[in-house]
């Protein structure tokens, strides 16, 4: 199962001003109850299909996490125990207003994608996207890129 839609929300905070330093990326997996019940509740899904009459001639066993675990509390814990990320993380660095009166202290990038304090620096990546998309993150990643190249471009026309 794969939660399109999750509610828990983790951090990644820069450790040292020496750019080999690894940051500090806390995902913080399954921290909502939302997203808790989406797990035990897919845990219960795979269940039901598995105990299907068609796929009884493969004598199907649960190995993991174990049929003796039914609470939502279980189960959430457990699914967490097994989990994997799909590698799509998003929203590590914030798009917002950089200057002006009314600037966001938290955003790293403004509105067309330029670093603050760094000149000629942009972020074009999945990570200035507020939330993970319901589908994989490739395709609005290029409609960010197309978007950041027409910007580009614009900035190189000005400049002449």
């Amino acid at each position: 199962m794969c939660n399109l839609n999750p509610t828990s929300r983790g951090t990644v905070q820069i450790q040292s001003p020496d750019f080999n330093a690894a940051p500090r990326i806390a995902p913080n997996y399954l921290s909502t109850d939302e997203d808790r019940k989406v797990a035990a509740d897919s845990l219960r899904v795979t269940r039901r299909i598995v105990a299907q009459p068609a796929l009884q001639k493969f004598e199907p066993e649960e190995y993991k996490p174990g049929l003796q675990f039914q609470s939502d509390a279980e189960l959430a814990q457990l699914a967490g125990d097994i989990a994997t990320t799909i590698f799509h993380p998003v929203g590590t660095t914030k798009m917002g207003r950089i200057d002006g009166p009314d600037q966001d202290p938290m955003a790293v990038v403004d509105s067309r994608l330029k670093v603050r304090g760094v000149a000629g620096l942009r972020v074009v990546d999945a990570g200035v996207m507020p939330l993970i998309t319901s589908g994989n993150t490739n395709s609005p990643t290029l409609m960010i890129a197309e978007k950041a190249a027409q910007w580009i471009a614009e900035d190189a026309a000005s400049r002449e």
